[in-house]
């Protein structure tokens, strides 16, 4: 019973660690792509020579560049914001789980743990020598001499 929900709280936990990680990470980099966003945006334009007029390859270059920026900050935006709601949700649902501790739960695993070892013993063979009728012959064997 404490195994078998140890073990599913244990590998709860080591989820909810990596999706956390996954998160910060997908964080740090939307923040990295909107300030190189954001710096290309403010970055003043410098206009050839003594012209007052701009040249129109630098400016088509640098409407693209801001194009492909502003893509790849929305797809890193959308990808954080959905491992952000997911990790919130998994999040409620470790907390969830861990307060069924001395529940339900519990007793419902100490009857599968039981059932496990039941099948083992009869899978490996040693049903003949693990059951009530062989306990008894012990005991009697024990208190006869």
């Amino acid at each position: 019973m404490i195994l078998l929900y140890s073990s599913l709280l244990l590998v709860l936990g080591v989820v909810k660690f990596l999706i956390g990680r996954r998160v910060k990470a997908l964080e740090k980099k939307y923040v990295r792509v909107a300030k190189e966003a954001d710096g290309l945006l403010k970055q003043p334009y410098y206009r050839e020579g003594n012209s007052s007029r701009a040249d129109p390859y630098v400016a088509a270059k640098r409407q693209y560049m801001l194009g492909l920026l502003a893509q790849k900050r929305d797809r890193v935006e959308s990808k954080y914001a959905a491992w952000q709601v997911f990790s919130e949700k998994f999040g409620r649902f470790v907390c969830h789980v861990q307060s069924w501790k001395g529940r339900k739960l519990p007793y419902t695993f100490g009857a599968v743990d039981v059932a496990c070892v039941l099948g083992l013993v009869d899978y490996l063979g040693f049903s003949e020598y693990v059951g009530v009728r062989a306990l008894i012959s012990y005991i009697t064997g024990l208190f006869t001499g």
